[in-house]
């Protein structure tokens, strides 16, 4: 890998996070959090793993993008073509996180801050499609970008912290239960957690007109 290959990824592997970046504090500065929610002590046990993994994800990330000499022992040995295209694979999960959080606007706040009473269930945009579309963007998002810097230790961490905000998914989902009941209920039952269903959609017939 020449070292001006090698700053052309790392300036799209920085580009892309600050984009991203700014989206998410846009949406943090217009939402309204919630301080009347308990959330449950469970979640928040998986939330503070989650961010100690996410201080090593961010000191790998730095130290890629900032002094990658540091730590090119770690590297993986992928073509440049496969980088080039998942960099583009990362694009569509910023897009689709980002999306989400435009849909959701000032309904969004992170879990740990409860949810509000007078949060409105969205339903529309891309969560007419799977019910976590800032889940699944973000995912595709920071697994693609982590093939982008193709280094071990901003994949490894990577990993990890999907894997922990995954397991808290169901007690999200049990607090937005708590909060919108049977609404919620019904929405889980028509629209997929992560993988969106593809029907092929039949027109209604039309009914036979009564004489009169």
């Amino acid at each position: 890998m020449h070292v001006t290959d090698e700053l052309l990824f790392r300036i799209l592997f920085s580009g892309l996070w600050l984009v991203y970046l700014a989206n998410v504090i846009w949406v943090s500065r217009a939402a309204k959090w919630s301080h009347h929610q308990q959330t449950p002590a469970s979640l928040t046990r998986l939330r503070i793993v989650a961010i100690l993994f996410g201080v090593l994800y961010y000191a790998g990330a730095l130290l890629y993008a900032l002094v990658p000499s540091w730590i090119m022992f770690l590297s993986i040995p992928l073509p440049d073509w496969f980088r080039v295209g998942i960099g583009c694979v990362a694009i569509l999960g910023m897009f689709f996180t980002c999306w989400g959080f435009w849909v959701l606007g000032r309904n969004w706040a992170p879990c740990v801050s409860g949810v509000r009473k007078d949060t409105v269930l969205v339903t529309s945009g891309p969560y007419g499609y799977v019910r976590h579309p800032i889940y699944l963007g973000a995912f595709i998002f920071i697994v693609a970008l982590a093939f982008v810097a193709a280094n071990l230790l901003v994949l490894l961490p990577t990993l990890v912290l999907i894997v922990l905000l995954y397991a808290s998914i169901g007690k999200e989902e049990s607090l937005l239960i708590g909060r919108f009941g049977d609404e919620y209920r019904e929405y889980m039952k028509r629209t997929p957690r992560f993988i969106p269903k593809f029907r092929h959609m039949h027109p209604t017939p039309q009914q036979p007109k009564q004489p009169s």
